[in-house]
């Protein structure tokens, strides 16, 4: 099969996968579906991205980029994620601001996407056309974890009640306080009591409790949410911590029933 034949067919085999909603493939299985070597497919594979028909995101694996996605050389995260952990081996969940956005508290478009991920390390994606983050977490409670349909299939996505709370987990990761109490302000209509109280329990960060039950109360005036962590954190031996865990301060009073040190002016972007 000479060059213009495999690119010919390959195209096709591309177009197959997309009719079927499917925006991945990977180098071993072109390879192996079209018996290549490895100097016809680095050539096939050159010819392709070069018409930007394609795009690497990582390694050896690829995305198939449709005529609309052309000017952007990427595709949105929804197209693509759930291959990408399975081709990584990794359990995962859509989180933090992505999720966020999911659930309708799109205060901002993020433009990083916030990806879940169980250990070992995993590099960021940074490029001119994507950034995909990846936030590590040991374990989780599936229970709390929803499969949202995408154009391309389904994903893994937190609930509204997860994604509060790693807001504030994660909120070193995505600017700070200030911005994880932001878009707390639109999830929290999301959010419901009973549901936050079940993923409270099981969340294995005391620290993060009192924190958001703090910002849900003492900022937000969601009271009914912050008593329900206030239930779970009742179940545990909490002591004072301050609210931002980046600064230091000399005052070490904690006058409210979370026993979180205020060490910042918490500032609410007008929604």
């Amino acid at each position: 099969m000479n060059n213009g034949n495999t690119y010919e067919y390959l195209s096709r085999y591309l177009d197959q996968l997309r009719s079927r909603g499917r925006y991945t493939f990977t180098g071993d299985e072109v390879i192996s579906e079209f018996n290549l070597s490895d100097e016809a497919y680095q050539k096939v594979i050159q010819r392709l991205s070069d018409k930007e028909r394609i795009s690497r995101l990582r390694q050896n694996f690829y995305l198939i980029i449709p005529p609309e996605y052309v000017s952007r050389q990427t595709l949105p995260l929804g197209y693509f994620i759930d291959d990408l952990m399975k081709f990584l081996e990794r359990d995962y969940y859509v989180g933090l601001l992505t999720a966020a956005m999911y659930h309708g508290a799109a205060h901002q478009q993020p433009q990083t996407q916030f990806v879940v991920s169980e250990p070992p390390y995993l590099r960021p994606i940074k490029n001119r056309q994507q950034s995909i983050v990846f936030c590590l977490k040991k374990g989780w409670n599936a229970d709390f974890v929803t499969q949202q349909k995408t154009d391309a299939g389904y994903i893994n996505i937190s609930s509204p009640a997860l994604t509060a709370l790693d807001l504030v987990f994660y909120s070193d990761r995505i600017g700070g306080i200030n911005r994880a109490a932001t878009v707390l302000a639109e999830l929290v209509h999301e959010v419901e009591p009973k549901i936050l109280e079940k993923v409270a329990e099981s969340f294995p960060q005391t620290t993060t409790l009192q924190r958001l039950g703090y910002l849900l109360e003492e900022i937000l005036q969601e009271a009914p949410l912050a008593d329900t962590l206030s239930s779970a954190l009742n179940n545990r031996k909490f002591y004072p911590t301050q609210l931002n865990p980046k600064t230091d301060s000399e005052n070490q009073k904690a006058p409210n029933r979370w026993k979180i040190i205020p060490n910042m002016t918490v500032e609410v972007d007008e929604l």
